[in-house]
C-alpha cells in the first residue's frame, strides 16, 4: 500500500460530505467513484463511495 498523504481541499469536503472530520483521515488510493483512507489514530484502512453531488 502507498504512503498515506494529507488530503486535499476536494478530498477534505468529500470527507465532510462522508461525516467524516478530515483532520483524523489521510488518503491513500482514490479512484472516481471511491476513495481508501487511513485514520492516523487507530491504524484502520477504510474504502468507502463518494457520494454524488447535488
Amino acid at each position: 500500500m502507498k504512503h498515506a498523504k494529507k488530503p486535499t481541499r476536494k478530498q477534505k469536503e468529500e470527507l465532510t460530505r462522508l461525516r467524516l472530520d478530515p483532520l483524523e483521515w489521510l488518503v491513500c488510493c482514490e479512484t472516481e467513484h471511491t476513495i481508501t483512507i487511513y485514520n492516523r489514530y487507530t491504524g484502520k484502512t477504510f474504502t468507502k463511495v463518494k457520494k454524488e453531488r447535488k
